[in-house]
């Protein structure tokens, strides 16, 4: 009854077929009482419910249900921006508030092509940066091709892959350089004019592309072109923000500043919110940014509350250094379990964001990670599969996962991947 309800009323194909009752961290139940660790996505970097957060927001909601920062600022409206401003790799950064990080990434865009007084965008094949308008045209994802319209001022480019590169390289710096040169010598000049490109639109770690990560030299290498051109770096942090990289933002991996920087999803705890940080001389007074608030809700009361609690938990209870030391523990069984199952061709990440990609007989396989996804389902570990061919499983815990259940969760896949390997050699 509920799955037909979901698919019949919602018109969706549910990832689990559960409905979800409560969860508290990393650990979700079930409406019938099934416990799962749920290593699904990133929409809050503390996991479900952490006290902080649920402690805010009940002292919140006797004070204000909601205030727009459109009419004028609360005290932790004011209060987050100065904690954004001060956490974000730009120098004494603007913040616009916005609700969601397809709408921040909306307004990055317009903000860099606004600011440049050029119009295309450079985006990369993999990339996922939201929903609406420019996010969407700058998002080359398979099935949403025929949503933006027809002509774009938008041009791609090939991300690096370590594993195995779009353009043929013999290790992952080669990869890089053929990336960056492909980008100097075809599409600036060619794809595009050098004076018409507004901004590079970029993922530390591309996450639907299937956890991309490249070596530093990569950011460098677009930063140093961005700056040549003239045209602005924008770093999509809506994924990769608030620690889930081992580090609050995952651009500082590379030692590279951004004009731009866009957060979300892990901001807040779980309640919606998303903000975008840029230098504060790429604009004067503009109506898109109206008292740093993108709409009636964005940099709702309760939200930033959230934020703030987010922010304060991060650094109270060492949880930069937690998703480190549980990333590497994560990692670690991964390999192993590479080297014992010929399916498991690469195990990579950082931080609380790791990733396994599943091959068959030589060519990456989307069906056999489809089984192994599944297998987990019933051993109770919630878990995507993201990457072209959809042969990547995704495991990104929230950063306030324990040392038990990292272990916890690597027994279940490599006992879900025995279950699989076994029934396809028979």
């Amino acid at each position: 009854m509920p799955n037909q309800f979901w698919t019949d009323i919602f018109k969706c194909d549910p990832s689990f077929p559960i409905i979800v009752n409560k969860g508290f961290k990393a650990e979700v139940w079930s409406v019938d009482g099934r416990r799962f660790l749920d290593f699904s996505g990133a929409a809050t970097s503390l996991g479900q419910a952490h006290p902080k957060v649920v402690e805010s927001i009940k002292r919140g909601v006797e004070r204000i249900t909601g205030f727009s920062g459109l009419l004028a600022p609360t005290e932790p409206f004011l209060k987050l921006g100065g904690e954004l401003s001060r956490l974000v790799p730009i120098s004494e950064a603007s913040i616009a508030y916005a609700t969601t990080g397809s709408e921040a990434s909306d307004f990055a865009i317009q903000l860099a092509r606004y600011s440049t007084k050029r119009s295309v965008i450079l985006s990369f094949y993999g990339a996922y940066h939201g929903l609406t308008g420019y996010a969407l045209m700058s998002s080359p994802t398979e099935g949403m091709r025929r949503v933006p319209p027809r002509i774009s001022e938008t041009v791609f480019s090939p991300y690096p892959n370590c594993f195995r590169c779009p353009i043929p390289a013999s290790d992952c710096e080669d990869c890089v350089q053929a990336v960056l040169s492909f980008i100097e010598e075809e599409i600036l000049g060619r794809a595009v004019e050098e004076e018409d490109l507004a901004g590079i639109i970029v993922e530390p770690l591309q996450s639907h592309g299937g956890i991309l990560f490249p070596p530093k030299s990569f950011f460098g290498g677009l930063e140093k072109i961005a700056r040549e051109v003239g045209a602005l770096l924008l770093v999509d942090e809506v994924y990769t923000g608030f620690g889930r990289t081992g580090r609050w933002f995952g651009i500082k991996h590379h030692n590279t500043t951004p004009d731009i920087l866009i957060m979300g999803k892990g901001i807040a705890g779980g309640m919606p919110l998303s903000a975008v940080a840029f230098r504060k001389d790429l604009v004067d007074k503009w109506y898109l940014c109206s008292g740093g608030s993108l709409g009636t809700y964005a940099g709702h009361f309760l939200s930033v509350l959230a934020s703030l609690s987010t922010i304060e938990a991060i650094r109270e209870e060492n949880l930069l250094e937690n998703a480190r030391k549980r990333g590497e523990e994560l990692k670690k069984g991964l390999n192993e379990l590479k080297e014992k199952y010929e399916f498991i061709v690469d195990a990579r990440g950082v931080g609380c964001v790791q990733g396994i990609e599943i091959y068959e007989k030589g060519k990456p396989s989307g069906k056999i990670a489809g089984q192994i996804r599944e297998s987990l389902f019933r051993r109770g570990l919630l878990a995507i599969a993201v990457g072209r061919h959809h042969n990547v499983i995704k495991l990104t815990p929230p950063i306030t996962i324990t040392e038990e259940q990292v272990q916890e969760s690597i027994d279940i896949i490599g006992r879900s991947i025995k279950e699989v390997s076994q029934g396809a050699a028979q």
